[in-house]
């Protein structure tokens, strides 16, 4: 299956391992603002946020997981994590999100690494799927 900014990641001609990626079923959390259909949700931060890849190529940070999506593996990782972003920065909810969604990752909605220290993973989707049918909303951060 093709990942569904396939054509994005190699126009960006930059190299994109992910041997250590793969198809997982697990429960998934992600910063979602209040409809969960809003177009935003599920869109990758390079997707999203053009001046954000420009940002890190210049910083020499750009690799290809900016066209992955953020995800954690509990509730309170998800949370923790924007409650401490927003904490510095008090608008940066308006571009991350005010909710936590919690959705079920099946095999066929895409490629993932491994959990790290602070229970975050990034998602490829693969082409033609739709998170937002997937996932719901836990809990508002940010009223």
């Amino acid at each position: 299956m093709k990942l569904k900014y396939h054509v994005e990641i190699k126009a960006s001609e930059i190299a994109c391992n992910l041997s250590d990626f793969q198809e997982w079923e697990r429960e998934a959390f992600r910063w979602v603002f209040a409809d969960i259909n809003d177009a935003r949700n599920f869109k990758p931060i390079y997707i999203l946020d053009s001046n954000r890849r420009e940002s890190d190529v210049k910083r020499e940070s750009y690799n290809c997981t900016g066209y992955a999506i953020s995800l954690y593996n509990s509730q309170q990782s998800a949370k923790s994590k924007l409650l401490r972003i927003i904490s510095g920065r008090p608008n940066a909810h308006k571009k991350l999100g005010t909710h936590i969604a919690q959705g079920e990752l099946e095999h066929g909605d895409g490629i993932s690494g491994k959990t790290n220290d602070s229970g975050h993973f990034d998602l490829f989707e693969y082409e033609n799927v739709n998170l937002n049918s997937k996932f719901s909303i836990v809990e508002a951060i940010i009223t």
